[in-house]
């Protein structure tokens, strides 16, 4: 999930008028002409990502300009909160057929050099994300200005890919070998500040982005002409050194999944040791291979699975509400109130934390407060945002008549006692418990935390399970908590998804046990983490297996690993079949967020469909006769049969 930045208010003033929104291709790019300065406002659908409309829109905008006489420089600029929001969903869902070469790979390398190469000068004035092809074309560009609230990101290379627009030779061209390899490293982006202080940008514009923009480019249009600008290559000594030590930190036997990120480096290398059009060629070239490699597929289905999950039934339904005023009401054991009211207060949460006996209520305060004073000691928390926070909390033995509560949270046991605090309306949350027996249960619901967890003890999913009768103005309460605690919220019907998945994988890796196959193998198949797969005590879900009544040893028909990786599949038919599940990509999310499923495989859903259902079907078949419980094809994978489908088709957006 990603943050939106707003536009500063020199984007909201500057807009020009004649600007009608990104309705149709031909609106995807504006122009406008200022004293010899040509404008172009980019306004393409969803926060600008570099669809191939808009970057066909923006080459011929460009390329008008560059033709008028009377034009002397360029300014690209943006309307909306973004200047480009993301990358561009370009790669087929999961499938057995060959990824084909994306064609806005190329779109966007010409654009760029068009840029690079034009006759007059090209300067870029950023603000909010600017990710993808638009940090491309602003790296191509002569002169790059943004306002305070800019984030710099290439997002490619945490899905196995290569910047676009030759992003990655630009960026070492621009800031070295050592920045450049850093920055392509990050997982958050880059802040307008540290920005600047890399090299990335050439100025921060607190007030008037775009005045200053055109003003620096009428500058730059009386200047005299100069070569292009590669501060990068300066120290050549040094770009070296930070090419080996990034080659020297990879490990010597690279997986498959990850041989991106050896591809990266050569291509960082490529921009010293190579011409600059030979450089831009092979980074060309790597782009091309790695957007082909099935990581990138997987992972590109795993990011547009993550944009879904916030399209919910309940969602669709519940309509524009008005913000929440209300504190949000907690009754938390000290062990959640650590894990969870510090991140709700540094979201800017008011939490009122009631607890009816006194001894429990000092207790869990206490334990909040020593969270509060460890972050700080280990630098993690300026002590005046630690004392912010600490104004935002109270705690009482009963609820303030003066401050009803607009949202409650409360943990196993407590919920009860709770609820006759509450307003009427107000949404109940339960944590990691099944919703107790309550005077309203239509405002109940159950907040699942998934089983892998981070160094704070939160995890990056949390499951929503919403039960028959809710209120849906309850689950969007409940999904606005979790983002609040930034992390991803993924609705369930009935009951989590998790537990039945790993309780299918765990039967699964049991039954195979049982059959001759060796704990280590099993546990070092790399579908699940070996304690998630065969944990050490019972799964209390699904009953040990039985003691096998066919002759050993068992010849199985297939390897273990996809016996277990078919279980997982057909325990995911038959939880989109009884409606738990909302969609498939919803179960890849819930296995790679929550269960340690390996991200570049897309999870077993996506699997499922780089098989195809009928190779599904008879692997399935094959397996069936070693435990029909686990590996009897599913009904709704017959029905994909018929309906020449994948599971894909049953994803919405």
């Amino acid at each position: 999930m990603h943050e939106d930045h707003g536009a500063g208010p020199e984007q909201q003033h500057n807009a020009p008028e004649t600007l009608r929104g990104a309705g149709a291709p031909e609106d995807y790019v504006q122009r406008r002409t200022q004293d010899g300065i040509a404008i172009l406002t980019l306004a393409g659908p969803g926060g600008n990502r570099f669809t191939h409309d808009l970057v066909q829109a923006l080459e011929r905008a460009l390329a008008a300009a560059l033709r008028d006489g009377g034009v002397r420089a360029v300014v690209i600029t943006a309307r909306g909160p973004d200047f480009c929001a993301g990358p561009h969903a370009d790669l087929p869902p999961p499938g057995p057929e060959p990824t084909p070469e994306p064609p806005i790979l190329d779109a966007v390398n010409r654009l760029c050099r068009h840029v690079a190469d034009s006759p007059r000068p090209v300067i870029c004035a950023l603000h909010g994300r600017v990710t993808s092809g638009g940090l491309a074309l602003a790296l191509a560009a002569q002169m790059r200005l943004a306002d305070p609230r800019a984030a710099l990101h290439f997002p490619e290379t945490r899905l196995a890919r290569m910047p676009p627009g030759n992003g990655a030779v630009r960026l070492a061209w621009q800031v070295g070998a050592r920045t450049s390899l850093a920055f392509l490293a990050r997982e958050t982006p880059m802040p307008a500040n540290a920005a600047l202080a890399a090299g990335l940008i050439d100025a921060i514009e607190p007030e008037g982005l775009l005045p200053a923009a055109i003003a620096r480019a009428q500058a730059l249009a009386m200047a005299v002409p100069s070569g292009p600008s590669v501060p990068g290559l300066q120290d050549a000594p040094g770009f070296r050194a930070g090419v080996a030590a990034a080659r020297a930190a990879l490990p010597h036997h690279l997986p498959t999944h990850r041989h991106h990120q050896a591809q990266i480096i050569d291509v960082i290398e490529a921009a010293q040791l190579l011409p600059p059009e030979q450089a831009l060629e092979f980074d060309a070239v790597l782009a091309r291979d790695c957007a082909t490699a099935p990581a990138a597929r997987a992972l590109a289905h795993l990011a547009r699975a993550a944009r879904r999950v916030l399209d919910t039934p309940e969602a669709r339904t519940d309509g524009p509400r008005p913000p929440r005023t209300g504190p949000i009401a907690v009754a938390l054991s000290p062990a959640e109130a650590v894990l969870l009211v510090p991140p709700l207060l540094r979201a800017g949460e008011r939490v009122a934390l009631i607890m009816w006996d006194n001894d429990q209520l000092t207790a869990t305060l206490e334990a909040v407060a020593e969270a509060q004073l460890a972050a700080v000691a280990a630098g993690q928390l300026a002590q005046s945002d630690s004392d912010a926070d600490w104004a935002r909390l109270s705690g009482a033995q009963t609820a303030d008549p003066g401050a009803p509560a607009g949202l409650a949270l409360a943990g196993a046991g407590l919920a009860e006692e709770l609820e006759a605090a509450l307003p009427t309306a107000c949404p109940l949350l339960i944590w990691n418990a099944p919703v107790p027996a309550l005077t309203r249960p239509e405002r109940a619901m159950s907040l699942m935390p998934a089983p892998v967890r981070g160094r704070t003890g939160l995890p990056q999913l949390v499951e929503l399970v919403v039960p028959p009768g809710l209120a849906p103005h309850c689950a969007a309460a409940a999904t606005e908590m979790v983002l609040a605690l930034h992390l991803t919220p993924l609705r369930a019907g009935t009951a989590a998804l998790i537990p039945p998945l790993l309780s299918a994988a765990r039967h699964a890796a049991a039954r195979l046990a049982t059959l001759g196959v060796p704990t280590k193998a099993l546990r070092d198949c790399g579908l699940l983490p070996p304690a998630a797969l065969m944990p050490e005590t019972p799964d209390p879900v699904q009953p040990p297996a039985a003691a096998t009544d066919l002759p050993l040893p068992v010849d199985l028909p297939l390897p273990a690993e996809q016996l277990i990786l078919l279980a997982l599949i057909n325990a995911g038919a038959h939880l989109l079949e009884t409606a738990q599940a909302l969609r498939p990509s919803d179960i890849d999310i819930a296995m790679v967020l929550g269960a340690g499923y390996p991200n570049w495989r897309g999870g077993p859903m996506a699997e499922a469909d780089g098989m195809g259902p009928l190779v599904l079907r008879h692997l399935l078949q094959q397996a069936a006769p070693l435990a029909p419980d686990l590996w009897h094809p599913a009904p709704l994978i017959d029905e994909l049969i018929r309906q020449s489908w994948r599971f894909e088709d049953l994803n919405t957006d």
